[in-house]
């Protein structure tokens, strides 16, 4: 498939294990529908209605949608309901790229109506999961570990990360500020989700290796998969701004992960609470 390469990097998919001192912490934000793609059939509308089912319908619930743009003029459109409530209108998909988030409520037995129109190479991707924090926190030990937050990505720390046993933590987060840096240098689909990986109060001595879950949507699709990193534009720079980079990965299409060397230049102490180091990551579709 075109700009996938096959990676041999296939520890995501051996059988979940905890390293010593690890504790893990799970709040939910699970995903519950998608992500998923939506398109047109040769640029005419198409609607397509799917069922889906949740176990606790307590939790809060987000609806994200992205708009894709096929060329300068083609831009999806489209309306979206959820139990035969509307939920987002044809106004509100299409008019600039934009992730757009609206909270929902759900029952336990869910059908989503999909309305797509526009360019057949210019989709909207669809997702819905609950609000809450998901993440793994590790006692890591100088000769590295693989760090697993269950579902989403996983994190080798290569031996001599760091000098002694340091506190991690890799979390799911769904920040406004990082969606507004990432569409002020892309206008490309990704996944409606961070990965943040933070290596409390000293950064990584090493690159470490990540790999994040996609789903089958991404790799059925005809569009190249890249995990991004938000990093500074000029390091060196006191004025510079903060962007995400494209950083060169490769797709396992039997085990749906995208993976890469995440450089140590990624961890900043400017983006984790307290002054943690943490590096920011997330999937983005490139053609």
């Amino acid at each position: 498939m075109f700009g996938k390469i096959f990676n041999a990097f296939v520890l995501a998919a051996l059988p979940l294990y905890f390293c010593n001192g690890l504790v893990s912490r799970a709040y939910g934000q699970s995903l519950v529908f998608g992500p998923e793609l939506f398109s047109s059939e040769g640029g005419k509308s198409q609607r397509v209605v799917k069922h889906f089912s949740i176990q606790d319908v307590s939790q809060k619930f987000i609806v994200s949608v992205q708009s894709g743009r096929g060329s300068e003029k083609g831009v999806a459109r489209g309306a979206i309901d959820i139990n035969g409530e509307p939920i987002v209108s044809p106004d509100e998909i299409g008019k600039q790229f934009k992730m757009l988030k609206k909270p929902v409520k759900l029952q336990k037995q869910n059908d989503i109506s999909v309305e797509v129109a526009g360019e057949a190479d210019a989709p909207i991707i669809v997702t819905i999961m609950s609000q809450e924090e998901y993440s793994v926190t590790a006692k890591m030990p100088p000769v590295g570990e693989t760090v697993y937050l269950a579902g989403y990505a996983s994190v080798i720390f290569p031996s001599g990360t760091f000098e002694g046993t340091q506190d991690v933590m890799v979390s799911t987060a769904d920040s406004p500020s990082a969606q507004d840096i990432f569409e002020t240098n892309y206008t490309v689909p990704r996944l409606p989700y961070e990965i943040r990986i933070n290596s409390g109060d000293k950064a990584p001595e090493k690159d470490i290796e990540v790999s994040v879950n996609i789903p089958e949507s991404f790799v059925s699709s005809n569009y190249q998969i890249h995990i991004f990193a938000q990093m500074h534009d000029n390091p060196a720079a006191t004025d510079g701004h903060d962007r995400f980079f494209m950083i060169s990965s490769g797709v396992d299409e039997i085990i749906k992960t995208v993976s890469a060397t995440l450089p140590k230049q990624a961890f900043s102490n400017r983006y984790g609470k307290n002054g943690t180091y943490e590096a920011i990551i997330t999937v983005g579709l490139v053609q």
